[in-house]
């Protein structure tokens, strides 16, 4: 890694993920001394990652510098930006610092990895400052679709870093704290090195609306209803769940809370004071059953159209509490997520085919964002007035609008980096670069097993599931290593059944010679198996122009 040649004091920001993609976010930011992390976070598979649970950040240039490493800092409590706490914790184990939502749901996952007493989480609340290495942390208020949400001021040798974690100005929110750009301007009155900054809603004109809108909308819709009423919304959208439980004692309503998820940060929520909800409002699934329809709402997960979600299983007719039936309304409070539009449309002509009535947030306001639109982001870049400028949070058109904004508000063209997952960023009072560039892709979470971007599980399950499998046997003779009889080639998934005898038995004939002539040596088998793949493999996407899965078994006689 090259570094700059003068003595000023510098600092490095390195991106593991985040940019260029919604989710998995984490941040590095480096001085001669110190590393600190700033949020550690999921990407949920997309189509092509089939069999993936989660996907995490690379995180082998924390390995190679732990030494280094002093903290993990987290923003606020989405799995975007703390999912991934566990896995960090396993490979470099230093205090974390996180608001209190967020610390009440890292505790959670810690004590399901069964890692609470090895790790040390530390609540933190807006305009505390703690000394880590030689930096200076403090965390400012932040308002965002989830309680306790917060930036984080770094004053570094070189100068002060803001990172804005997620956000919005809501002068006025249902729950939690306005967005303190009061005192981001004073710990800013120099001006900032460096802004890192939100980009999700940067190609937006005008302003995020405020949940007070949701307030309004949603406790009409639920009066309206005649029947029974189903709201699917993020589970850490505790603001949404106050209104829907609100709404509840408004028009005399019982509420039962499904999901893992919403059950549990509904629990979190209350016990940290967020929700105000008596304990004779909420009713188990059973004592929903005996209600009146008129006199139940049912709130649970499923906004996005995840597989195993409260709503999904209801639009398959396979929960084993909540059957769909006719009058139902259904209220779907929650955007859809940019890659989420298939299986979201799928669940909600499901429900329509059991005799719901859908109402979504394109019909009436029945959600708001929790990220700022231009006129915020204008806000903040003059509170901040940085001299540098990163866009952080957002796909690449995101990012670039992002950073055509702080242009047009004065940074300078040169001062302004679009980076991508792995650059390597060196600034200090006089000039800024890239200096270098490390590995920083995917990481896959199956169960217990982790694999990268190459690895051979990953790759194996695209080629099934684009091409299907082609199973190669043979026999050989423990005397000589001959070949015995001819090899047999069967096919699952990969060509039509009536097609693939002939072309089957082909390739057996193809493989014959050359699995003879390879036998006759001393081979090793990882060799030879790469050959009868190469073989088959050719001769196959010559005749078929696709590639299957290629699996090869010897049987010794």
């Amino acid at each position: 890694m090259t570094t700059k040649t003068n003595d000023a004091p510098w600092v490095r920001v390195v991106p593991l993920g985040g940019l260029g993609e919604i989710g998995k976010n984490m941040m590095v930011l480096e001085t001669v001394d110190d590393i600190v992390v700033i949020d550690a976070g999921v990407l949920f598979p997309e189509w092509n990652m089939p069999g993936i649970d989660v996907v995490i950040p690379d995180m082998d240039y924390l390995d190679e510098n732990a030494d280094r490493v002093r903290a993990l800092l987290i923003t606020h409590g989405h799995e975007d930006h703390i999912g991934a706490v566990p896995h960090f914790l396993k490979r470099v184990n230093v205090p974390v610092y996180a608001p209190p939502m967020a610390e009440a749901l890292i505790q959670e996952k810690l004590r399901q990895a069964r890692m609470r007493e090895h790790s040390e989480v530390r609540i933190v609340h807006p305009g505390e400052q703690h000394e880590i290495g030689d930096l200076k942390i403090e965390w400012f208020a932040q308002c965002h679709s989830v309680p306790d949400s917060t930036g984080i001021a770094i004053d570094t040798p070189a100068g002060v870093v803001i990172h804005t974690g997620d956000f919005k100005i809501d002068n006025a929110p249902v729950i939690g704290n306005p967005t303190d750009l009061g005192v981001l301007a004073d710990i800013c009155q120099d001006g900032a090195l460096l802004l890192m900054a939100d980009s999700t809603y940067a190609e937006e004109e005008g302003y995020s609306p405020s949940d007070r809108e949701v307030v309004d909308n949603l406790p009409n819709l639920i009066g309206a209803a005649k029947d029974r009423v189903i709201i699917s919304s993020f589970a850490s959208q505790i603001a949404r769940i106050q209104i829907v439980a609100d709404a509840c004692v408004k028009h005399n309503r019982k509420l039962c809370v499904l999901g893992r998820s919403m059950i549990n940060n509904t629990k979190i929520g209350r016990e940290l004071g967020h929700l105000d909800i008596q304990d004779d409002l909420i009713v188990t699934a059973a004592e929903a059953k005996s209600l009146p329809d008129d006199k139940v709402l049912i709130l649970t997960t499923g906004s996005q159209g995840e597989p195993q979600s409260g709503l999904v299983r209801m639009s398959r007719n396979d929960h084993r509490d909540i059957t769909i039936q006719d009058n139902d309304t259904i209220i779907m409070s929650a955007s859809t997520i940019p890659g989420n539009e298939v299986p979201v449309n799928e669940s909600i002509n499901d429900l329509v085919r059991l005799g719901a009535r859908v109402i979504t947030n394109h019909e009436t306001r029945t959600h708001v964002p929790g990220h700022a639109r231009k006129e915020e982001l204008r806000m903040l870049l003059n509170a901040t007035r940085p001299k540098y400028f990163v866009p952080l949070h957002g796909e690449y058109r995101m990012l670039k609008a992002h950073i055509d904004l702080a242009i047009s508000t004065g940074v300078k063209e040169e001062n302004a980096f679009l980076l991508i997952d792995g650059d390597v960023l060196e600034l200090d009072a006089d000039s800024g670069e890239i200096v270098d560039r490390i590995e920083a892709g995917h990481i896959f979470v199956h169960g217990l097993g982790i694999w990268n971007e190459s690895g051979n599980v990953v790759v194996e399950r695209r080629a099934l599931q684009h091409n299907g499998v082609v199973s190669v046997a043979f026999s050989r003779d423990t005397v000589d290593g001959s070949l015995v009889g001819k090899p047999k080639i069967v096919s699952s998934g990969f060509v039509h059944t009536e097609d693939s005898e002939e072309l089957l038995r082909e390739a057996e004939n193809a493989l014959s010679p050359i699995l003879d002539q390879h036998l006759k040596k001393t081979i090793e088998w990882g060799e030879l198996e790469g050959i009868v793949r190469n073989t088959v493999g050719s001769f196959l996407g010559r005749r078929t122009k696709r590639r299957p899965l290629i699996i090869t078994s010897a049987i010794d006689v």
